[in-house]
């Protein structure tokens, strides 16, 4: 059995047998992956993506979360998940976590053998459609000149408002903001707030699969940050609507206090599919 660690020198020998997004990742600030390969075989048996979070946050602990897991057998499960271990104890993670929208028996048993407790649970996310978004009351409103898309500013804007986020330590879903392009995001679904030629808020879009977008970052810097917040939303979805349809997804991760409130305060009462959780403790 060997292991080998994903990395951008490597990643392209395993293109067609692994997920494409999966291995966009490999080369991104905090992502890593590796496949588990039997001794007389290139085959790929295992493979296991994982996302490093708040390693450079004060008074938080590093967490790692699984971002995805794949065995053919107990003994390549097995082997991966202690190489696993043992990158979480060389980086100083103090926990592990995943959340699968399902899980088959084999690889719950390879987990909890690993030490993860797992359990069944509501999902963080809420995934409304582009038409339930557009319906509501509040986005019917035009929005100001000032309220742009993406594709309207440089990147010179775009990186001075990002640094602005990360000095104010807000990265949304995404720990290596300050690295990503401004191309990583959807140019016409993505807002902004534009004063003084500065970008003073943000609501980053990605589409994460066909049809489906996920809202990486929402920010708006005081004053008026709570009307910029909702003028960049409705900007967003009048976006969305010319140039997508009724039917595209749209993934809302209550990932802190704030958000949370905010899509209960859209959408109250709605809530997340059931996932399966998992969390094991290091150290």
């Amino acid at each position: 059995m060997r292991i080998v660690e994903l990395t951008n020198d490597n990643v392209d020998d395993y293109e067609g047998c692994l997920d494409s997004d999966l291995l966009d990742n490999i080369g991104r600030e905090y992502h890593g992956g590796a496949v588990a390969l039997k001794e007389k075989a290139d085959d790929v048996s295992a493979a296991l993506f994982w996302n490093l979070k708040n390693v450079e946050t004060e008074n938080e602990d590093t967490i790692n979360e699984i971002l995805n897991l794949s065995s053919a057998d107990s003994e390549c499960g097995d082997e991966i998940l202690c190489f696993f271990d043992e990158k979480n104890n060389s980086c100083g993670a103090k926990k592990a976590v995943f959340e699968f929208a399902e899980l088959d028996k084999e690889l719950q048993g390879l987990l909890e053998k690993d030490g993860f407790d797992i359990h069944k649970a509501e999902s963080r996310d809420i995934i409304v459609s582009l038409g339930d978004m557009a319906g509501l009351k509040a986005m019917r409103k035009k929005t100001p000149e000032y309220v742009k898309s993406l594709s309207d500013i440089t990147v010179r804007q775009f990186k001075t408002g990002i640094m602005a986020c990360v000095l104010r330590g807000r990265y949304g879903l995404l720990d290596d903001l300050p690295f990503l392009p401004m191309t990583w995001f959807d140019a016409e679904r993505s807002s902004c707030v534009v004063t003084d030629a500065k970008v003073n808020g943000l609501l980053l879009v990605r589409e994460v699969d066909e049809g489906v977008y996920r809202v990486e970052l929402l920010f708006a810097m005081q004053p008026d940050a709570n009307i910029n917040l909702l003028n960049m939303i409705r900007h967003s979805i009048q976006a969305a609507i010319k140039h997508g349809s009724p039917e595209d997804r749209i993934i809302l991760r209550r990932h802190s206090s704030a958000s949370n409130a905010l899509i209960g305060h859209m959408f109250p009462g709605r809530k997340g599919e059931q996932v399966v959780r998992g969390e094991k403790s290091y150290g």
